[in-house]
């Protein structure tokens, strides 16, 4: 019976002791604060062509230069699934993408984040109709709207898509990639 009570006591003694800890420890607001840095941002998504045509004002002269414009959607390890808007000039003649701008909407939460990527020359296979880059293309966070709003970052993109003129398809372009997310 006595070992019993010690027991008992000791568990008591041990219970109260963990309790004064946790309501007597200092708590620290800024280890429960979200880090601000997102250093294994990470996602993918697909798109479709959704129009082509000229625009002489941003993308030069018709019709070795067109506007192309793609929707879409997507999913990353900053705020999940987004549907995505992009558009950018390409020239016809060198295969030069460039002015390459793209909005990600999440769903969630339906803040957006605006990306911008550097120029690139996609690389057309004509065995299977299939463009890529050939190296990963450095793109930027330029902002945002909601909690995304000044948002900053870089990232390495890589692109896969069909040439519809080489095969009849109008399959989606596919897009990953992985960088750093910066949130305000």
């Amino acid at each position: 019976m006595r070992t019993t009570k010690l027991t008992f006591m000791l568990i008591a003694l041990v219970g109260l002791t963990s309790l004064a800890g946790y309501f007597g420890s200092e708590i620290s607001h800024a280890a429960m604060m979200p880090d601000s840095v997102n250093a294994k941002w990470k996602g993918t998504e697909s798109f479709s062509l959704t129009n082509a045509g000229p625009n002489v004002a941003r993308c030069g002269a018709f019709p070795e230069n067109i506007e192309l414009t793609f929707a879409g959607s997507g999913i990353d390890t900053e705020g999940g699934v987004f549907d995505v808007v992009a558009s950018a000039c390409t020239n016809t003649n060198t295969n030069l993408i460039f002015d390459l701008k793209a909005t990600d909407t999440y769903v969630q939460s339906g803040d957006q984040v605006f990306i911008e990527a550097d120029s690139f020359v996609q690389i057309i296979n004509p065995a299977n109709c299939v463009a890529s880059n050939s190296h990963a293309v450095m793109g930027r966070v330029s902002g945002g709207t909601g909690l995304k709003a000044g948002a900053s970052g870089h990232a390495r993109f890589h692109f896969a898509n069909n040439i519809t003129p080489c095969n009849g398809q109008n399959a989606p372009a596919h897009v990953w990639f992985e960088g750093v997310f910066q949130r305000p």
